[in-house]
Protein backbone atom coordinates (compact mmCIF):
# COMPACT_ATOMS: atom_id res chain seq x y z
CA UNK A 1 0.00 0.00 0.00
CA UNK A 2 1.29 3.43 -0.91
CA UNK A 3 0.70 6.29 1.52
CA UNK A 4 1.22 9.85 0.35
CA UNK A 5 1.37 12.87 2.62
CA UNK A 6 0.75 16.16 0.83
CA UNK A 7 0.48 19.05 3.28
CA UNK A 8 -1.21 22.26 2.27
CA UNK A 9 1.11 24.67 0.49
CA UNK A 10 -0.83 27.90 0.87
CA UNK A 11 -3.37 29.35 3.30
CA UNK A 12 -5.50 32.14 1.84
CA UNK A 13 -7.32 34.44 4.26
CA UNK A 14 -10.15 36.49 2.81
CA UNK A 15 -10.95 38.52 5.94
CA UNK A 16 -8.94 39.14 9.10
CA UNK A 17 -10.56 40.80 12.11
CA UNK A 18 -8.54 41.63 15.20
CA UNK A 19 -10.53 42.43 18.29
CA UNK A 20 -8.32 44.42 20.63
CA UNK A 21 -10.95 44.01 23.35
CA UNK A 22 -10.52 40.37 24.43
CA UNK A 23 -13.74 40.43 26.46
CA UNK A 24 -15.72 41.37 23.33
CA UNK A 25 -13.95 38.62 21.36
CA UNK A 26 -14.94 35.92 23.86
CA UNK A 27 -18.47 37.31 24.12
CA UNK A 28 -18.78 37.03 20.33
CA UNK A 29 -17.57 33.42 20.50
CA UNK A 30 -20.22 32.59 23.13
CA UNK A 31 -22.92 34.24 21.02
CA UNK A 32 -21.84 32.15 18.02
CA UNK A 33 -22.05 29.00 20.15
CA UNK A 34 -25.49 29.95 21.46
CA UNK A 35 -26.76 30.25 17.89
CA UNK A 36 -25.98 26.55 17.40
CA UNK A 37 -28.88 24.34 18.50
CA UNK A 38 -26.46 21.80 20.02
CA UNK A 39 -24.99 24.45 22.36
CA UNK A 40 -21.71 22.99 23.55
CA UNK A 41 -19.02 24.88 25.44
CA UNK A 42 -17.11 26.79 22.76
CA UNK A 43 -13.47 25.94 22.27
CA UNK A 44 -11.00 28.34 20.66
CA UNK A 45 -7.51 27.66 19.34
CA UNK A 46 -4.65 29.40 21.15
CA UNK A 47 -1.02 29.61 20.07
CA UNK A 48 1.72 31.86 21.42
CA UNK A 49 -0.49 34.67 22.72
CA UNK A 50 -3.10 34.51 19.94
CA UNK A 51 -6.64 33.17 20.45
CA UNK A 52 -8.45 32.73 17.15
CA UNK A 53 -11.56 31.45 15.43
CA UNK A 54 -11.54 30.35 11.80
CA UNK A 55 -14.58 30.39 9.53
CA UNK A 56 -13.85 28.22 6.50
CA UNK A 57 -15.52 28.77 3.16
CA UNK A 58 -18.43 26.54 2.20
CA UNK A 59 -17.15 23.38 0.47
CA UNK A 60 -18.23 24.24 -3.07
CA UNK A 61 -16.68 22.27 -5.95
CA UNK A 62 -14.25 25.16 -6.54
CA UNK A 63 -13.16 25.24 -2.88
CA UNK A 64 -12.70 21.46 -2.80
CA UNK A 65 -10.61 21.64 -5.99
CA UNK A 66 -8.44 24.36 -4.41
CA UNK A 67 -8.01 22.30 -1.23
CA UNK A 68 -6.97 19.25 -3.21
CA UNK A 69 -4.39 21.36 -5.05
CA UNK A 70 -2.87 22.43 -1.72
CA UNK A 71 -4.54 25.81 -1.26
CA UNK A 72 -6.79 26.29 1.78
CA UNK A 73 -9.23 29.21 1.86
CA UNK A 74 -10.58 30.64 5.12
CA UNK A 75 -13.50 33.02 4.71
CA UNK A 76 -12.53 34.89 7.86
CA UNK A 77 -10.31 34.74 10.90
CA UNK A 78 -11.32 36.51 14.10
CA UNK A 79 -8.58 36.85 16.70
CA UNK A 80 -7.39 38.57 19.84
CA UNK A 81 -4.09 38.74 21.69
CA UNK A 82 -4.36 37.18 25.15
CA UNK A 83 -2.48 35.07 27.64
CA UNK A 84 -3.36 31.40 27.98
CA UNK A 85 -5.98 30.32 30.50
CA UNK A 86 -7.72 26.94 30.27
CA UNK A 87 -11.12 28.65 30.47
CA UNK A 88 -12.34 32.20 30.03
CA UNK A 89 -15.42 33.33 31.96
CA UNK A 90 -17.97 35.34 29.99
CA UNK A 91 -21.06 37.02 31.38
CA UNK A 92 -23.91 37.97 29.06
CA UNK A 93 -26.83 39.53 30.86
CA UNK A 94 -27.41 37.44 33.98
CA UNK A 95 -25.95 34.27 32.44
CA UNK A 96 -22.41 33.05 32.94
CA UNK A 97 -20.61 31.02 30.27
CA UNK A 98 -17.11 29.75 29.63
CA UNK A 99 -14.92 29.50 26.57
CA UNK A 100 -12.22 26.86 26.58
CA UNK A 101 -8.82 27.76 25.13
CA UNK A 102 -7.14 24.86 23.34
CA UNK A 103 -3.39 24.93 22.75
CA UNK A 104 -2.94 24.04 19.09
CA UNK A 105 0.86 24.01 18.76
CA UNK A 106 0.78 20.53 17.22
CA UNK A 107 -0.94 21.74 14.05
CA UNK A 108 1.63 23.26 11.65
CA UNK A 109 -1.01 25.12 9.62
CA UNK A 110 -2.45 26.77 12.73
CA UNK A 111 1.04 27.59 14.05
CA UNK A 112 1.82 29.35 10.76
CA UNK A 113 -1.51 31.20 10.97
CA UNK A 114 -0.92 32.36 14.56
CA UNK A 115 2.59 33.52 13.66
CA UNK A 116 1.17 35.50 10.74
CA UNK A 117 -1.58 37.05 12.90
CA UNK A 118 0.85 38.04 15.66
CA UNK A 119 2.56 40.53 13.33
CA UNK A 120 -0.38 41.31 11.02
CA UNK A 121 -1.07 44.98 10.32
CA UNK A 122 -4.26 45.85 8.45
CA UNK A 123 -3.47 48.00 5.41
CA UNK A 124 -5.63 51.08 5.09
Amino acid sequence: MKITYTPYQELILHEIIEQTNSAAFFEDIVRLALSNPQQVEPSINWINGIAFFVAPLQPTPEVVKENLSGRVHYGSVLYTKTEFKPQIAVKIGNQEYTVRLRKAEDNPTLVALATFLKDFKQSK
